[in-house]
């Protein structure tokens, strides 16, 4: 190869990576974040929930970790809860435990990109944003292939789900909505 094909080629391969939000120059992966996904999954915030809410343990997804992909790491952790209440009286709830904790409702919420879970998210200007979005088991079926049914697991007749999240940078720093 001469030097002006290599020169191109590295070229290409530089603009590639930064564009697709990879970078073999400054690789952001999970190594060494074991103690900011155990911090983070400390945050006291996390621990909110109405009277009556269940934790849902089992369910893919709902514990600390670091997500590793191609436009780099962050942490995540998160809680799935089941209520007997209505979506209603969940977002009276974190619409006045959030603020009173510290973090305020952010502009934009809406609909997911599936269509089908609303999402709201709580910011605060030195913590991770804390993430509110409901779902239903049988989406938990389709997505995580949860058997049996996770009412049955748990004994309970609810009829509101929804998960309770944070998501911070790899150093534990926080991130917006």
């Amino acid at each position: 190869m001469n030097m002006l094909a290599a020169r191109a080629f590295l070229a290409a391969l530089l603009v590639g990576t930064s564009l697709s939000g990879c970078s073999f120059l400054h690789p952001e992966t999970c190594e060494g974040t074991a103690a900011a996904v155990a911090e983070l999954d400390r945050l006291p915030a996390l621990e909110l929930r109405p009277q009556g809410a269940t934790a849902v343990d089992g369910v893919p997804g709902a514990e600390a970790h670091c997500v590793d992909d191609t436009s780099g790491a962050w942490l995540t952790a998160e809680r799935f809860y089941a209520y007997d209440g209505t979506r209603n009286d969940v977002l009276e709830y974190y619409g006045r435990e959030a603020p009173a904790a510290g973090w305020r409702p952010a502009d934009g919420l809406g609909m997911g990109s599936d269509g089908r879970r609303v999402l709201f998210c709580f910011e605060s200007a030195d913590r991770p944003s804390l993430t509110l979005y409901f779902t239903s088991p049988e989406t938990l079926r389709e997505i995580h292939g949860t058997q049996p049914h996770p009412a049955e697991l748990l004994g309970v007749n609810a009829r509101t789900w929804y998960w309770w999240s944070t998501e911070a940078d790899r150093d534990g720093s926080g991130m917006d909505c």
